[in-house]
């Protein structure tokens, strides 16, 4: 089905990364709508490109974006088709490929292919990717409906916590505003203010904190948020969109305190390296309970160790990357905690 479109003439190449140009992309869409051919259309940028700019320079930006798209178009000349959109994102296009299953297989194949890509002009950097798929005619008939519901769980996959493939379903993610939470739900000044007013306005502990920690793990979409207290769990929030609901058990002081770092704190994109590695212990608990991301806290105040705060998630194939952002919100949120619950005792 490739070959009728793309035979019949040469197309442009986007200069930088020599994979399609959009239009070309669209067109190749509209082709197959037109034919009433199935297919998935996904979209997947670079996670936090702009700080690679920042950082690394421009010119190893371009080197990323070349990297990138080479090894992808590589993989994707077997089932699909592949462009760039614009910026660092790009999309895809796979005929044919309807069913749950086979679009599940596609964006594995395209995560994993990108895993452990050296860029020529900065060998440290590590790179990783985030893909949201939607699917014609499942989901829609209409091409900018399909761009958007794609946009929708390529969102849904950056507050999760990148490094990962969604596929939409309208179950879970067509209430999704992708414009209204970019620009406004998920910035650091606007959480932090919620935060702030659900623990200073609420006059029931219990109550106070369970409403915190709903609204700090529903808009980061954390799996499990909860509080540990010696041998205690409470204050426990599931996200709807999490595979797991029990199993939640204390790690334990002694083995916590044993990897929180002198600021208080610490954190796991991916748990699976600390099989091996000095922090064995927690890794254990880790396993047990089916933790793959984590981030715990230290309640403290006025010198006087209270419990911790504690967020992770549970998916199986990709570790949540932990941005700047949330550890910070995290942090801060484990701090006013810890100052109204003995504000409360006292």
């Amino acid at each position: 089905m490739l070959d009728s479109f793309f035979d019949e003439k040469e197309y442009e190449l986007d200069d930088l990364t020599q994979v399609y140009e959009r239009q070309v992309i669209i067109s190749y869409m509209d082709y197959l709508m037109k034919k009433k051919i199935p297919f998935s259309f996904s979209i997947m940028d670079i996670d936090n490109f702009k700080y690679v700019n920042d950082t690394y320079g421009h010119l190893v930006g371009d080197d990323a974006l070349r990297v990138s798209s080479k090894k992808i178009e590589n993989l994707c000349k077997e089932f699909g088709v592949v462009g760039r959109y614009g910026g660092d994102e790009f999309i895809f296009v796979f005929p044919n490929v309807q069913e749950y299953e086979d679009v599940w297989q596609c964006g594995f194949k395209v995560i994993k292919s990108t895993k452990d890509l050296i860029i020529p002009s900065c060998k440290e950097l590590s790179l990783t990717y985030t893909m949201g798929f939607a699917r014609y005619p499942l989901d829609t008939d209409n091409m900018d409906e399909l761009i958007t519901l794609a946009d929708k769980a390529l969102y849904r996959g950056k507050i999760k916590g990148r490094n990962c493939f969604i596929i939409y379903l309208p179950e879970k993610h067509k209430d999704i505003d992708v414009m209204n939470k970019r620009d406004k739900v998920y910035t650091p000044l606007y959480l932090t203010n919620n935060m702030y007013n659900i623990l200073s306005e609420g006059n029931n502990l219990d109550n106070t904190l369970n409403e915190v920690l709903t609204f700090m793990g529903s808009t980061l979409m954390i799996d499990h948020i909860c509080l540990e207290f010696e041998d205690s769990l409470k204050y426990d929030y599931y996200h709807p969109l999490s595979k797991k609901f029990e199993g939640y058990e204390p790690y334990g002081y002694d083995i916590i305190m044993e990897v929180l770092n002198s600021s208080g704190f610490y954190h796991e994109n991916v748990t699976e390296p600390l099989y091996t590695s000095d922090k064995y212990k927690i890794y254990k608990k880790f396993k047990e309970q089916g933790i793959y991301s984590i981030f715990i806290s230290e309640l403290k105040a006025f010198g006087k160790h209270i419990g911790f705060l504690r967020a992770e998630m549970t998916s199986v194939n990709t570790g949540r990357i932990w941005q700047q952002s949330d550890l910070v919100l995290l942090s801060n949120l484990s701090h006013l905690i810890s100052l109204l619950i003995e504000y409360k005792k006292k």
